[in-house]
């Protein structure tokens, strides 16, 4: 399959050597910038004249030397991991599962490039056109017969296919504690203890204590009394407790949960989590923060925002739940769908096949929270009574170029 006319560039070795060459040697100021390049590491190495990328530094430093002269995104392909450095985000991509065959097929570049640069035409950022393209080759990999390489139209729904993403700071952890209950339901988040003893008391059997803008030493032992007190009345009640942030709080306090965000993911003790025996849920709004989970093996995902929400700023592309039902039908794994949710909403996420549904303010802004509370899990009810939403083949994008 070729792509659009309209596809933005993406270069490779065979078809742009020259090109790259003069862009790196500045005899080349008006000729436009690729929107991605597509390299291994001999060819990079040929490119930059350099001896062979043999260390994981020498890889990074190389496609940050050919990202700053020739192009917006590079990836750097490999026999066991590609490196990518895009403005999106830069890291390591690595098999989730140990692979069936190697790469070595003399067509996989043109394969992995084809199928960026159809990603891209679709509307995709660089980062997410990468993992796209990762997906599709490694389908063809696995699949390779002796006849061209082809990915299959349902490659993207292949939970085999989805590589690793790389966090800033390297760990080796993966897997953590399943829930007790993976059927999340109606899932609240609240900011305070009476909040938590309020929605427990309801009927809510899963939330999530957010209390955001309490990261000063001062703050500390109020957010601690509020963790404390939230422990007691969930257990009390027999509900999932993750607190959101406070991961340090939470294992001192017993919480039987963590909630992390991205940024989170780079500077809280993951390991700590784990041996501590807590729950584990991440933040996803796009492919490769969904990588970036999938690496770690945490108990849920939350991807979003499915629909626009107050609760902060994000530049993500509200999903939507035909998105929704993509990541349900490729993550083995419960999905929370978060952002925007009403009861209508709500019903619908069931539907497209979230284990939980994420509610802030049509809870916590209500006149009575109590009946709120009833009404969005008879909705969560229906909607996992109804035939469930087909996924997509492919997901749309959840990030506008820049």
């Amino acid at each position: 399959m070729t792509a659009p006319a309209n596809t933005p560039s993406v270069w490779t070795f065979a078809g742009n050597a020259k090109d790259i060459q003069r862009l790196l040697t500045g005899s080349a100021q008006d000729l436009p910038r690729a929107a991605l390049l597509c390299l291994n590491r001999r060819e990079a190495a040929t490119l930059l004249g350099t001896a062979a990328l043999d260390s994981l530094e020498a890889v990074a430093q190389a496609a940050a030397r050919l990202r700053a002269a020739v192009c917006e995104a590079v990836v750097i392909t490999g026999d066991e991991a590609d490196y990518a450095d895009t403005p999106q985000a830069s890291g390591w991509l690595s098999p989730s599962a140990t692979p069936g065959q190697t790469q070595s097929h003399p067509d996989t570049g043109a394969v992995f490039a084809d199928a960026a640069a159809q990603a891209l035409a679709r509307g995709f950022v660089a980062m997410e056109a990468i993992v796209m393209a990762w997906m599709a080759r490694s389908d063809a990999v696995s699949q390779h017969g002796g006849g061209p390489l082809q990915a299959r139209p349902d490659f993207a729904q292949r939970i085999a296919n989805l590589p690793h993403f790389s966090l800033p700071q390297a760990t080796d952890v993966s897997g953590f504690a399943s829930l007790l209950d993976a059927d999340l339901g109606l899932y609240a988040v609240v900011d305070s203890a009476d909040w938590v003893a309020r929605v427990v008391t309801a009927g809510v059997r899963t939330v999530q204590l957010r209390i955001k803008n309490a990261e000063g030493e001062h703050q500390r032992a109020m957010v601690r009394e509020q963790i404390r007190e939230s422990v007691r009345v969930a257990a009390t009640a027999g509900a999932q407790l993750f607190i959101n942030d406070h991961w340090q709080l939470a294992i001192e306090e017993g919480a039987y949960g963590v909630h992390l965000g991205q940024d989170d993911l780079h500077v809280a003790d993951l390991a700590a989590i784990a041996r501590a025996g807590l729950r584990l849920g991440i933040s996803t709004h796009a492919y490769w923060e969904v990588c970036r989970a999938w690496a770690l093996r945490p108990s849920y995902i939350a991807c979003g925002p499915i629909h626009p929400t107050q609760a902060k700023a994000m530049p993500w592309i509200p999903q939507g739940n035909n998105n929704l039902a993509y990541w349900c039908t490729l993550l083995p794994l419960p999905v929370v769908g978060i952002a925007g949710m009403d009861a209508v909403r709500s019903e619908q996420a069931a539907q497209a096949g979230a284990a939980g549904v994420a509610v802030i303010s049509a809870i916590t802004a209500a006149v009575s929270p109590e009946a709120a509370i009833v009404q969005l899990q008879q909705a969560v009810q229906r909607g996992r009574s109804q035939p469930h939403l087909t996924a997509p083949l492919l997901p749309q994008p959840t990030l506008l170029p820049t």
